[in-house]
């Protein structure tokens, strides 16, 4: 039941935002949809954490949803009411920070996927006590969904205005190790580890800069780079000698994959559906469609890394 109640509450305080964002930040979302990604609960988890009685009435309980891919709202508690989580409290500098603290080191995410957070004591009892259907009514009335409205109207606010920052950074900010930012579309250093290769790691950093600037035309050919690199990585994986007269576009690659049966047909078109998408690139839409082609190449790219460099 108390279970059930937190992700009835996170349900609505999801549906809140989304209306939020579908009505006042239509545009950028259609533009740069990783900016919201509070908006869809797929990508959600929630964490609750259960704090000492010592710290007194109204610091119980904590609520923090995360980024974290094909979770759909799965919830995990942290119990830190054992005395022994406190024996270096008063070295943090307020209650927030020490709960965030133990937080990370309790899990394994990254403070930069932390989505909204706040006390949800005043609700401990509710949630302990009504059944799902009880809680589902109460917390439906009008005084409660505008407390909701309002929390996520100030929550859509500091998403938008991060990532205005966000995008203000000159290209150069995010040029080295752009693989590690928030905003990347997937875990790409995982990728870019496995393969370990300087020129396709230095690639793919160019290719998602431009990406976390919304310039998806170059983070598309770019990206087509990457995968004619780690084409020519894989027949050399493979005792393939790559020549300087050998061609090497991406088309070309994926043939020779192919001929050598070191891919199957299937993986041979979607590298040359690649091809065609990079070069089409600058006479297609820009915004979401340029983005999709990106997002394309990515999934390709990860598909070799995962079956043929792990």
């Amino acid at each position: 039941m108390f279970k059930e109640n937190i992700k009835t509450l996170v349900s609505m305080y999801v549906s809140s935002y989304n209306q939020i964002v579908d009505t006042l930040y239509r545009s950028a979302y259609s533009t740069n949809p990783e900016a919201f990604r509070l908006k869809d609960p797929s990508n959600i988890k929630i964490y609750v954490t259960k704090l000492s009685p010592m710290l007194g009435v109204g610091n119980s309980l904590r609520l923090y949803l995360t980024f974290e891919k094909e979770k759909n709202l799965e919830i995990e508690l942290i119990d830190l009411t054992d005395e022994k989580h406190y024996e270096n409290y008063s070295k943090y500098s307020s209650l927030d920070e020490f709960v965030l603290q133990k937080l990370l080191i309790t899990t394994n995410i990254e403070q930069g996927d932390i989505l909204h957070s706040e006390d949800i004591s005043n609700y401990d009892e509710k949630l302990s006590t009504l059944t799902t259907e009880e809680f589902t009514d109460r917390y439906s009335q009008k005084i409660w969904q505008d407390l909701f409205h309002r929390r996520m109207l100030m929550q859509v606010s500091i998403d938008g205005k991060r990532f205005v920052e966000h995008v203000n950074h000159p290209a150069s900010y995010y040029a080295k190790d752009a693989i590690k930012y928030s905003y990347s579309l997937l875990d790409l250093k995982a990728i870019v580890d496995t393969v370990n290769d300087e020129d396709f790691s230095y690639q793919m950093d160019q290719a998602i800069a431009a990406y976390e600037n919304s310039l998806y035309l170059a983070s598309c050919a770019t990206l087509g780079v990457c995968l004619e690199t780690l084409c020519k990585l894989l027949l050399q994986k493979k005792g393939e000698k790559i020549k300087d007269s050998d061609a090497t576009m991406l088309d070309k690659l994926g043939q020779r994959l192919r001929e050598k049966k070191i891919i199957n047909y299937k993986l041979n078109s979607r590298i040359d559906v690649c091809y065609k998408v990079r070069n089409l690139s600058s006479h297609t839409s820009p915004g979401k469609v340029l983005q999709g082609d990106c997002h394309f190449i990515i999934a390709t790219i990860n598909e070799i890394v995962d079956t043929y460099f792990k």
